[in-house]
């Protein structure tokens, strides 16, 4: 991982290619160097809806753009309502949504509500394409908790590339039960988005976007950190006591977040809302598709540092080719994030509360059945046709309906993952609980709601939730894993609520 010093050897060069490019050549020369944090940490624009007859409607144009990454050099890039990624979208718990999204782009595209409780055909899955030029409607209640959701492209074979080049953003819910908790909730203020993304560019500063066979088994990794579509930014902290609503935007990087001084964070929510409890910390790992709310003190003066540093690599299963067995981690080396700077920060607001909330659990005993799900990689022509990545030795058809569950029903989901590197492994529609990782609890901060797990090679991941709500025989959710490449590759599945 390199810092932001880049040597531009041309100006962009020609306008942007109608269709997103699959393969470019050559990427920007890069110095190693300390990052000097020169950009400014830019906040996404915040969208509440306006009200009429009782919905809050959003209006959504996903179109191309050109940004600004390194200074005097754009990027053909993607966006939603702008030029790269899109706006905090924010609801509340009990309101009827509506969205109105366009797509403003020559090519096929999808929204996807991730962690949001909804209908299958409001999902915004490769079944509900946009085609160029057309708008979609989806509606629906929001029935869930306070929360950090997201959303993004979930096009069939091209949500990868589609994501990579900006197609993603950010979905608060809030809630009567969290309000009352005082927590840090001035948005830009003392409540901060981070979207973390790492990407890698060509001489010309457009990106590069799978280039070789090793960046589509392994998914695609970069070498420039962007925090919210910024290159190694810094931030002047405006209180004490700031709340860091995180998310791993990445298409394949898995982070393990800490502070260059050591400092503790408390973690207050996961993937589908708050903890029972804050839990603290002195590291976080999150891989793609997770999202984590952390509480951080500050003090005048300080200045410090987030970074990533490796996590051990656990031991692969054998059998394998040496290649293989490096996949995951071979490449992983500690790298700087972005900064943080406390020059007058405000007096924080309230204390975090010990407890939170009452998180919903399920009982193990009243599961009305247990599905298995093995996650393997396919090498030789599998591999090179697209298809190398399996879940239950099947790789993703449209066509096919892979499970048929029962409203209604509790289950346990057991996931294995045989092959020899990490799948966070996503469900949508539902939050669930971890019941356990290779028959021990999960740590404390994995014990609330959740839509995405790490899984590591060889491990089994037990996993409880029910489905409830919405039934439709005729439109699928998907399960899959959240390494974009992986999933556009055929390690994704599907399901129908009966």
């Amino acid at each position: 991982m390199v810092s932001r010093r880049f040597i531009l050897k041309s100006a962009v060069a020609g306008a942007a290619a109608l269709a997103f490019p699959l393969y470019r050549s050559g990427r920007l020369e890069a110095k190693p160097s300390v990052a000097t944090f020169e950009n400014t940490l830019p906040i996404p624009s915040l969208l509440e809806g306006r009200m009429e007859n009782g919905q809050r409607i959003f209006d959504l144009s996903l179109q191309r753009g050109r940004h600004e990454f390194f200074s005097g050099v754009e990027t053909p890039s993607a966006g939603i309502n702008g030029d790269y990624l899109g706006p905090v979208l924010r609801m509340r718990r009990g309101d009827r949504v509506r969205f109105n999204v366009t797509n403003n782009m020559s090519e096929d595209s999808t929204l996807h509500w991730h962690g949001v409780h909804l209908p299958a055909k409001m999902d915004g899955g490769p079944h509900q394409v946009i085609k160029p030029g057309g708008t979609w409607k989806p509606e629906f209640e929001i029935r869930q908790p306070a929360s950090t959701q997201w959303y993004h492209s979930h096009m069939f074979h091209r949500t990868g590339v589609q994501v990579y080049y900006g197609l993603a953003g950010l979905f608060y819910i809030d809630d009567d039960e969290s309000d009352a908790l005082g927590l840090p909730s001035d948005y830009g203020v003392d409540d901060i988005p981070l979207v973390l993304q790492d990407r890698a560019f060509n001489r010309d500063g457009s990106f590069s976007y799978l280039r070789s066979m090793p960046e589509r088994m392994n998914g695609m990794r970069g070498d420039v950190m962007l925090v919210n579509g910024a290159p190694f930014p810094t931030h002047d902290v405006a209180s004490r006591r700031m709340r860091l609503r995180l998310l791993n935007g990445s298409n394949a990087r898995i982070y393990n977040l800490k502070f260059s001084d050591g400092r503790a964070m408390r973690q207050i929510a996961s993937d589908g809302g708050l903890l029972e409890k804050p839990v603290t910390l002195r590291s976080l790992r999150l891989s793609p598709g997770e999202r984590a709310e952390v509480i951080v003190e500050f003090s005048p003066g300080d200045a410090v540092v987030l970074q990533h540093e490796p996590l051990p690599q656990r031991r692969r299963r054998r059998g394998m080719m040496m290649g293989m067995m490096m996949m995951g981690g071979g490449d992983d080396q500690p790298f700087e994030i972005m900064r943080f700077t406390a020059k007058r920060p405000a007096r924080a607001k309230g204390d975090v509360p010990e407890h939170l909330v009452k998180v919903r659990s399920w009982n193990p005993a009243a599961a009305a059945k247990t599905r298995k799900m093995v996650l393997d990689m396919r090498m030789g022509p599998a591999m090179m046709s697209g298809n190398g990545f399996t879940i239950n030795g099947k790789a993703m058809d449209m066509k096919r309906i892979d499970e048929k569950i029962r409203l209604g029903d509790v289950e346990i989901w057991e996931i294995r993952n045989d092959s020899p590197m990490p799948h966070p492994f996503h469900i949508h529609d539902i939050q669930f609980r971890i019941l356990d990782r290779d028959g021990q609890h999960p740590p404390l901060n994995e014990r609330g709601l959740k839509d995405t797990v790490l899984v590591e090679s060889g491990e089994t991941v037990r996993v409880i939730t029910q489905f409830e709500d919405y039934a439709d025989p005729k439109n699928p959710y998907m399960f899959h894993c959240h390494i974009l490449e992986h999933e556009d590759g055929g390690m994704m599945g599907q399901f129908v609520v009966v």
